[in-house]
């Protein structure tokens, strides 16, 4: 199956692996992480960036080996919503887990590029800048999930504060009146002022809609007057009523339906602790609840649950709203009638739940009620919840505040006394049975750990590390039980060859392994630093803090951790071992001593060799905090330099060279010139002069600059100042565009047998030999540059008229000649070039420059008169042109 294939099989995949809901409640499945983790650094930001991981659901198989934990679902702009704190939780390390797979996907593109640095990939680079874009997206989600974290706390924090219940009261008092459209009860007490809907039929067939009066009379057409309250005061006896007086007075013959039509309105009184005490008119369908509601509810100070329902100067009913409120329990919501009264009294107790509970609140207590009873006020625990180590405060009849830890099994019986306030604390978020591999890895990440893990168990053989990857150094960051932190090295080499060597160490929980990169010092930086940081921090006075370091001749120089019984030699592996350059038959070790008497201490210990130091070797010394090594260059080392030799010798191609040798020396080497040899036209460049030049040419480039802003201020009309903005910067991308050459002018002698003082070279020199030219060019403002057949007897102006004479805008008192080697010949010594007279007659390779008259237009002169660019300018493109 091709790698296409197979990436598009394994999006189909994750897609049904991955749940539509909330991204953090779910996993991928391990075989098919495993499956991502293999896929090229380009394939897994092309999956990441176009997988849709929100459709179907698949239930992960169980594994046994350690798996990567790895997030499920695509990356969104919103953090997704997930349910308990523990998700969350997980939510934010399968993040980071991500992020660190990521990075090192990341640092290993970029260490291709660096070594494609002189033909980089284009699609490598615009893969980079994705991946940098996913990276970036997965960090703005660890910090809004972070942020939803804090706000989850205070809000935690500010519901605990708010007694329970109270919202209850905060809608419309309109919202919350009894309908007339619903049914009147059988129990419902009648009254004046209700109206009956009466409808006979049979044999007859009439509507009758009848008010009570005030006597409690109704007038019955064909009946007569009924006193409604005959039989009872409830809707059902006076229904009973009226059907009987139907029968008796029209006969079996007629039928009826009664039922209530419009109700009448009564007067209350809402008293106590009330937001809007007093007298206030209600339906007849009114119950305790909706009167309060009507009244604006009641004050935070205001019990719920001992609502009083007063008749006649009795309390005939009680009303606790934590029953409607937590059960939905209506039984003791009584209707009212006219002239009750409702009192809510002042609260008595009340105890503040906060932590981890369902619903965080201070609660209202009837009295006698058990730490258990409170929790269940507040929903029970949720999942996060540490019920072993719920923290209660108190006030005792000192005055004084008292704490009792508890547990809710052994202590759920425990009284609750008004003003406690009980914390139930989260269990820690903290996943312990894990170990983390990051760095020169295929799949970095969290892996599960388990007693007798070692390390073979997550790096089986050489292809579960990246390419490159350094096997002589590894490390593990081990966290103690006290807090404190240690290191351990290994070689990964070592364990390849013998998994029951000492290197393969049995992990602990939470131990993070590091891999490195045996070429790229900035990942190994980045992942040495926090390390080392963290050793920093946590060393008291005293112990030392666990670094070394090490300088000098050693591939990767700087400070690494101290781990248990370090020798030299390990040091030196940390370092990526010793450059060629390196004396190893002389070092030098740095140690300090703290002592008492004297304070610091420090000695310098000569190690005579460290040439294959092991365990035995006396020069292999254990090393202690603070320790530096500092391994010396061998004496007048120099590094492998090379001289460039091109054109006419017999075997050009780069030459080593040794110091103080001559350019003539390397010449010979390289078989001397050839018959077609032109010498005296030599190209010799130098890399320091190139960067002379370069620094030269950034000056003239920020001066020319200048001087094109000045330009429209010392114009005399708005068409020259264009148009000498428009020369000036054709100009300056000229000169933007040439290349520095850094090329040095050589003698005519120079390759001559009698010549003793040739040139020394240097590493990076290049010559370049051309062959015998048979041209004289002519450039500039002549009628027509080109070049023309050499010809001994002829001189200057005959070339020039060769090509056409002078331009009108020609400066025939400038013109100049640039010979093949590089020199430059004038009739003066003005600008930066000079030379001899101009009668000395022409050579074949000669260049005939012809700039322009300056003198002749106020465009040229604005630019002259700013940096005199244009001569020089013509000058070096000249001389760049003839060779």
């Amino acid at each position: 199956m091709s790698r296409t294939s197979m990436l598009a099989l394994l999006l189909i995949s994750l897609c049904l692996s991955c749940g539509s809901g909330k991204l953090a409640g779910q996993n991928i499945d391990p075989a098919l992480m495993a499956k991502f983790n293999s896929l090229s650094s380009a394939e897994k930001a092309t999956l990441l960036k176009s997988g849709d991981f929100n459709k179907g659901s698949q239930t992960a198989p169980v594994h046994n080996k350690p798996t990567a934990i790895a997030p499920s679902g695509e990356l969104q702009e919103e953090v997704p919503e997930v349910g308990s704190f523990q998700e969350r939780s997980k939510f934010l390390s399968e993040l980071q887990a991500m992020a660190t797979s990521i990075r090192s996907d990341l640092n290993r593109m970029e260490s291709e590029l660096d070594a494609s640095a002189d033909s980089p990939d284009s699609e490598l680079l615009q893969t980079i800048e994705e991946t940098r874009s996913l990276l970036r997206k997965i960090k703005g989600l660890e910090r809004r999930e972070i942020e939803k974290r804090a706000e989850e706390f205070l809000q935690d924090g500010l519901q605990a504060s708010k007694p329970f219940g109270y919202d209850l009261f905060a809608g419309s008092p309109s919202t919350f009146a009894p309908g007339n459209e619903v049914p009147v009860p059988p129990d419902y007490g009648i009254g004046p002022g209700d109206v009956l809907e009466i409808q006979l039929f049979g044999r007859l067939n009439n509507a009758y809609s009848l008010m009570i009066s005030r006597e409690g009379l109704i007038k019955f057409p064909g009946i007569g007057p009924i006193n409604v309250f005959e039989k009872g005061t409830d809707f059902l006896s006076l229904k009973n009523l009226i059907k009987e007086k139907i029968k008796d007075q029209l006969g079996d013959g007629v039928q009826s339906s009664i039922s209530m039509g419009s109700l009448r309105s009564i007067r209350i009184f809402l008293l106590g602790d009330v937001r809007k005490p007093g007298a206030f008119v209600v339906s007849s369908l009114s119950t305790i609840t909706n009167a309060l509601l009507v009244s604006g509810g009641i004050k935070e100070i205001g019990s719920l649950r001992n609502i009083q329902l007063k008749r006649q100067g009795k309390v005939i009913s009680r009303l606790d709203l934590y029953d409607l409120l937590l059960q939905g329990d209506t039984s003791g919501d009584v209707m009212v009638l006219p002239g009750d009264v409702i009192f809510v009294p002042t609260i008595v107790r009340r105890a503040t739940l906060s932590g981890a509970v369902l619903r965080s609140a201070q609660y209202e207590l009837l009295g006698g009620e058990t730490l258990s009873d409170v929790i269940a006020l507040g929903g029970g625990v949720d999942s996060r919840a540490d019920v072993s180590g719920i923290r209660l405060e108190r006030i005792g009849p000192d005055g004084q505040p008292l704490v009792r830890n508890l547990q809710l099994k052994s202590d759920s019986g425990f009284p609750i006394l008004s003003g406690d306030l009980i914390s139930v604390p989260s269990a820690s978020v903290r996943v312990r049975n894990v170990v983390s591999v990051s760095g020169n890895v295929e799949r970095p990440g969290v892996y599960e750990w388990k007693k007798g893990l070692r390390i073979s168990d997550l790096i089986p053989d050489m292809s579960a590390l990246l390419p490159g990857t350094d096997y002589s150094y590894a490390l593990i960051r081990r966290e103690h039980a006290d807090g404190s932190l240690s290191v351990r090295q290994f070689r990964v080499i070592e364990i390849f060859r013998d998994s029951s060597s000492p290197f393969n160490i049995e992990l602990e929980a939470r131990d993070a392994i590091y891999f490195f990169s045996s070429s790229n010092s900035e990942a190994r930086e980045r992942l040495l630093s926090p390390l080392v940081k963290e050793l920093s921090k946590q060393s008291s006075p005293g112990d030392g803090v666990p670094i070394v370091s090490v300088s000098g001749m050693v591939h990767f120089p700087g400070d690494y951790p101290l781990s248990k019984e370090m020798r030299l030699s390990d040091l030196l592996n940390a370092a990526g071992g010793m450059l060629d350059a390196a004396y190893a038959l002389s070092s030098e070790l740095t140690r300090m001593k703290v002592k008492e008497a004297s304070g610091a201490e420090i000695d310098h210990v000569l190690v005579p060799s460290l040439f294959r130091l092991d365990a035995n070797d006396t020069n292999n010394i254990f090393l202690q905090p603070y320790d530096s090594l500092n391994v010396k260059p061998i004496p007048s080392w120099r590094e492998r330099e090379l001289v460039e030799i091109l054109g006419e010798v017999r075997f050009p191609g780069s030459y080593p060279i040794k110091p103080g040798e001559s350019l003539s020396q390397v010449v010979l080497r390289a078989g001397g010139l050839t018959e077609q040899a032109f010498s005296g036209g030599a190209v010799f460049s130098r890399e320091s002069l190139k960067i002379k030049e370069q620094e030269q040419r950034d000056r003239l480039i920020a001066q020319l600059e200048s001087d094109v802003a000045n330009l429209s201020i010392r114009a005399e009309s708005q068409s020259e100042a264009q148009q000498s903005q428009t020369v000036a910067s054709s100009l300056l991308a000229r000169l933007k565009s040439m290349k520095s050459q850094g090329r040095l002018v050589l003698p005519s002698d120079t390759f001559s047998a009698t010549n003793k003082s040739s040139i020394e070279v240097r590493g990076g020199d290049r010559l370049l030999i051309p062959r015998i030219p048979y041209e004289v060019s002519v450039v500039g403002e002549v009628q027509f540059p080109t070049s023309h057949l050499y010809e001994k007897n002829l001189n200057q102006d005959d070339f020039v008229k060769r090509s056409g004479g002078f331009t009108t805008n020609a400066d025939k008192d400038r013109v100049f000649v640039v010979r093949a080697n590089g020199s430059v010949l004038s009739k003066g010594l003005t600008g930066w070039f000079g030379g001899g007279g101009s009668g000395k007659g022409m050579a074949a390779g000669d260049v005939i420059v012809v700039p322009i008259n300056m003198e002749k237009s106020r465009l040229a002169e604005n630019i002259v008169n700013g940096t005199q660019i244009v001569y020089q300018l013509a000058v070096a493109a000249a001389a760049v042109n003839s060779f």
